[in-house]
């Protein structure tokens, strides 16, 4: 009977469920309404993976960054954890969108984000599995990158193997040739943790949200575009050559019509030299035909005078 209860009780004292932390360089509004205004209780798989679609469906990142750190727990992202990921919460400073969830259901499928991004934004995908810069090689194309760094088990001293794969992150990171990317940090394989009544984490909300102090404050993330002074330019292509759409446009552009504007102002003196010639053939052609009908009456009027006589 005691160890009935022990069973009954064991999923209570521990919990093995995954914190999630969305950082994007530009605004992506509007993701805060497809999930639960309250971390109090961990997020349903389901409205997560609608925030994370919203978030994609944009386009906005020139890379996507899925970072899977097995053993993860929302207790190495809050403020007292800082110091261990020190690139991280630089990043998050200059980020224009923030979403920080300590806890989620499990079953959130980052091979089905993966996927999604790739047949959304037409990307392409560079996989790190060991822990190493070198496996993301220097790029210069304009194409959207899904960079998937699925990272080692925690081990040792967890602060310090933090701080190594934080640092991978931004070596990885150095090497976009864009500075608009987004960061997606979770874990398929969380650590454990006790769970802690919902009235204590209200009440001290800095030991178990995501970065309190600026995933929830306002100055930090406000829904403000803070990175606008980066405008993508669009590539300067050389026009194809030796095509029919290059010569259907070339005989369009020769084409001579009668009514075009531009073509009576550049061609001014001609048609000024013609209207007058055209003007001046008509009037002596209607001076002809008058002085014709005049001849003609006159002759018409002298043998009537005869008769007369």
């Amino acid at each position: 009977m005691i160890l009935l209860a022990f069973l009954t009780l064991l999923p209570l004292a521990v919990n093995s469920l995954a914190p999630l932390l969305v950082a994007s360089h530009k605004l992506v509004p509007g993701l805060q309404s497809e999930i639960n205004e309250s971390n109090l209780k961990p997020h349903n798989v389901t409205s997560v993976t609608n925030m994370l679609k919203k978030l994609i469906t944009q386009c906005s990142s020139d890379a996507y960054v899925i970072v899977d750190q097995p053993g993860l727990t929302y207790e190495d992202l809050t403020d007292k954890k800082k110091e261990n990921w020190p690139f991280l919460v630089n990043y998050l400073y200059m980020s224009s969108t923030i979403v920080g969830l300590p806890r989620i259901e499990p079953g959130l499928d980052l091979n089905f984000i993966e996927d999604y991004i790739i047949n959304t934004c037409d990307a392409e995908t560079i996989n790190v599995w060991h822990d190493d810069d070198n496996e993301v090689a220097d790029y210069f194309d304009v194409r959207t990158r899904v960079i998937k760094i699925t990272l080692s088990s925690i081990t040792g001293d967890r602060g310090a193997h933090l701080r190594e794969h934080d640092d991978l992150i931004r070596k990885i990171l150095r090497k976009l040739p864009s500075p608009h990317y987004t960061i997606i940090l979770t874990s398929t394989d969380p650590g454990m943790f006790h769970p802690t009544p919902g009235f204590i984490m209200s009440d001290r909300p800095e030991a178990f949200e995501i970065f309190h102090d600026i995933v929830n404050n306002p100055k930090h993330n406000g829904g403000v575009e803070k990175n606008d002074r980066f405008h993508k330019v669009t590539p300067n292509w050389n026009p194809a050559r030796n095509t029919n759409d290059r010569y259907l446009t070339n005989r369009k552009k020769d084409e001579i019509h009668l009514f075009d504007y531009d073509l009576w102002v550049k061609n001014e003196k001609l048609v000024t030299t013609v209207l007058v010639m055209l003007l001046s053939l008509f009037m002596v052609k209607t001076l002809s035909v008058i002085q014709t009908i005049k001849q003609r009456f006159t002759m018409q009027r002298i043998p009537i005078s005869k008769k007369t006589n």
